[in-house]
Formats: structure tokens, C-alpha cells, sequence
């Protein structure tokens, strides 16, 4: 099989490019051309009618298959086939098609690790009390839709259908009196039955709206003790009573996914309006240590991020958890005024124990949170408007702090 795919190719290549006679004229010079020589349309047309398909690498290297799928190893012909403006125009559609797979390979990866370095572009907005007194305010109860009684009415015509259904199967005679008897039945039967099936009709209607009435009574009274009890439960809420903020709170942390694991312990002081917050941090080792890059060619590589790049990546992921908790929890009620979270992480000491050691501890104030756009701040430079300890070199190390007490 291969000698008769080479015999094609050896035909192709000398009838698209033909070697030319010597010349019986000599020269007193020799001339030696390495370019390859231009084929015209004709012979681009006869070379290509052997359905020779191109492959591209991801890195942009090119194949050239034969009709068969097999690379064609024949320089010469490579040459040949390189030369048309097919090949070209080929390539061309080919790199397109690879840079914006590149393009969307890229996105994907650079998405991925954003997602779990740039958490606090997750954070809600901020509610206002006024924003929960006005859907408060505008809670109304449901009310019972009574349901309509669907069956028709008996008419003329449809009695005297089923009248005449009846009297198919009952009434019999001569081919001649049949027709003549069956109508009888049907027109001295009309008037009873019809008064009876109207009388029928009338009485499962009435039992109908009936049973009706008794369940939009019963159900208007449920849903009005539902709705007092859930206007007494935002009410109380929106208040800062204990077990409805508790509720709420558990309720969010409970229900929260994230791309990374945290433990929160929570404690509320209804008095001063303050939430206290202990967040067990990832760890700077939960951080993807590798990272999609761009090269001149445009390719892409995988490559380990650099310590001072993983150290600038944990400061944004435990910063913006710090933001996107405590959106979650100011939202979980209007009366929580301000936030103390501090943040642990598990560290070892010289002697090789693994320890808590707090690395930083905010007090957060609801109304800035209230006006701003959390997906677009900077972690660390918003957190740092607030009173706070941490202790953050320049090289992005994360100290060990003194959290705020409940009460300081």
C-alpha cells in the first residue's frame, strides 16, 4: 500500500512540476536557485485532487496528511504543496482556529484561579434598614383563588345525543319502522331526562361552590396566620432579636459553597449591635501553585507561581473572605451595625506544634459596606480603612496578631 500511495505521489510530483531539459547549449557558469519554484493554478489543482488534509499541533506545528491520513515525509513534495496559496490560506484558517482555542483555554484558567483568589467579587450588595422596612412594609397575605365549576351545563343537544345512543341499543324494529320508532323514544324521553340531568347538575354545582367557601375560609385564615407569623419574624429580625439573628446567620453559613473550606463561630451582641466573628482561614498552601502563562508565540505554559506571588494571592483570598462574610452576615440583618472578624490560620512552632495563630482582626462598619461596590475594591486597601490589627510586610507575610477581645 505504501509503494502505490508513494507511486501517487511520484506521478503527482512529476506531472505538477516537471524537470526541464538540459540545455544542449554550454555555459561558462553555473547557477544554483534553492527556492522553491511557483506552481500555476492548473498544476495547484492537480496536486490538491488528492485530498491532502492538514493537521496543526497545539504549539502550531503543521502536518501534511495524505488522502490516507499518513504524513508525507517526501520533502520535495512538502515543498511543492507548501508553495500554494491552498497550503497558505489552510494555515492561516488553522492558526486562527488554534489562538482562539489558546484565547479560550487561557480565559478558562485565569477564570478558575480567580475564583478562588478574588472571592470578594462575590460579595453582595449591602441592604439598608429602609430597604427592609419598605419590603416589611409591603408584605401582604395571600388570598385564597376560588376555583370555578368546570362541568357544562346539560343542554337539549347533548341529552338528545345520548338519547339516541340509547335507543340504538334498545329500541329495535323493521328496516322500514326503526328510524321512526327510535325518534319516538328519543322525543317522549327529552323533557324528563333533560329536567333531570339540569336537576343533577344544579346540585353538584352548589355542593361544588359550597365546599368552596369552606376552604377559602379556612385557607384565608392560614395564610394569614403564616403571614402574621412571618411579619413578626422580620420584624424581629430586622430588630436584631437573638434567635432570629442567630437563625439567620446559621442558616447562611450553613447553607454557603465556596471553592474553599472555612469554619466560622459567630456571637452576637444585640445590645451593641455588634457580630463577632472567628473564621478558620484556608491555609497559604490551598493556593493553586501553578498558573496558565503567555508566551511571545502566543502558546501557552503552565508554570509554578513565584512565593512572592502565592504570599499577594493568600493576602487577596483571606482578605476578600473577610469581605465576603461579612456582606453575607450584615445582610442577615439590618441590626448588625458593625462586624469584628478575626482570622486564624494553623501554623507550627519551632518545636514542630501546630498552633491558631490569628493573622488579622477587623471592625467592620456596616455603612461603609453599605456604599460600596465590593467586587470592585482592592481586599487589602479596604480592609485597611477600618480599624484593625494585622501586621502585612512588604513582602506580603501575614504575622501572627493579638485579636480584639469581645467588648474592646
Amino acid at each position: 500500500m505504501e509503494g502505490e500511495e508513494q507511486g501517487l505521489l511520484s506521478e503527482s510530483r512529476e506531472r505538477v512540476c516537471p524537470i526541464a531539459p538540459k540545455s544542449a547549449a554550454p555555459t561558462n557558469h553555473t547557477h544554483h536557485r534553492t527556492e522553491a519554484r511557483r506552481l500555476i493554478p492548473d498544476q495547484e489543482a492537480m496536486l490538491w485532487q488528492f485530498r491532502i488534509q492538514l493537521k496543526m499541533s497545539p504549539d502550531g506545528r503543521v502536518e501534511i496528511l495524505d488522502g490516507r491520513g499518513n504524513v508525507i515525509t517526501d520533502q520535495s513534495v512538502v515543498r511543492k504543496i507548501k508553495t500554494t496559496d491552498t497550503y497558505k490560506n489552510m494555515v492561516r484558517n488553522l492558526e486562527g482556529q488554534r489562538q482562539n482555542m489558546l484565547e479560550q483555554a487561557y480565559n478558562e484558567a485565569k477564570k478558575e484561579n480567580d475564583r478562588f483568589i478574588e472571592i470578594h467579587k462575590l460579595s453582595p450588595q449591602v441592604d439598608s434598614q429602609e430597604q427592609y422596612l419598605q419590603i416589611l412594609n409591603s408584605l401582604r397575605p395571600p388570598v385564597y383563588q376560588r376555583r370555578q365549576y368546570e362541568v357544562p351545563c346539560p343542554t337539549e343537544a347533548t341529552v338528545r345525543e345520548q338519547l339516541m345512543q340509547e335507543a340504538k341499543a334498545t329500541v329495535q324494529g323493521s328496516i322500514f319502522k326503526i328510524g321512526k320508532l327510535r325518534k319516538e323514544y328519543v322525543d317522549s324521553n327529552i323533557q324528563s331526562r333533560l329536567n333531570a340531568a339540569i336537576s343533577a347538575w344544579s346540585q353538584d354545582k352548589h355542593a361544588f361552590e359550597e365546599q368552596e367557601t369552606e376552604n377559602e375560609a379556612s385557607e384565608n385564615e392560614r395564610y394569614a396566620a403564616e403571614f402574621n407569623a412571618n411579619r413578626t419574624y422580620t420584624s424581629n429580625l430586622i430588630n436584631g432579636g437573638d434567635d432570629e439573628v442567630s437563625e439567620a446567620v446559621e442558616s447562611w453559613i450553613s447553607s454557603c459553597e465556596l471553592p474553599v473550606e472555612i469554619n466560622v463561630d459567630y456571637d452576637w451582641d444585640r445590645n451593641d449591635h455588634i457580630m463577632y466573628l472567628d473564621v478558620d482561614l484556608p491555609e497559604i498552601e490551598d493556593v493553586p501553585e501553578n498558573e496558565v502563562v503567555r508566551l511571545a508565540s502566543g502558546n501557552l505554559k503552565e508554570k509554578k507561581k513565584t512565593q512572592a506571588t502565592l504570599k499577594q494571592e493568600y493576602v487577596n483570598l483571606v482578605l476578600g473572605l473577610a469581605i465576603f462574610i461579612s456582606a453575607n452576615i450584615f445582610n442577615a440583618s439590618p441590626a448588625i451595625h458593625s462586624i469584628v472578624m478575626s482570622g486564624y490560620t494553623q501554623r507550627r512552632n519551632k518545636a514542630g506544634d501546630v498552633n491558631d495563630e490569628y493573622v488579622y482582626s477587623i471592625k467592620f462598619l456596616r455603612e461603609i459596606f453599605e456604599n460600596s461596590v465590593l467586587a470592585n475594591v482592592n481586599p487589602m486597601d479596604f480592609c485597611m480603612r477600618f480599624e484593625n490589627r494585622s501586621n502585612i510586610t512588604s513582602t506580603m507575610l501575614m504575622k501572627k496578631i493579638q485579636p480584639y477581645e469581645i467588648g474592646e
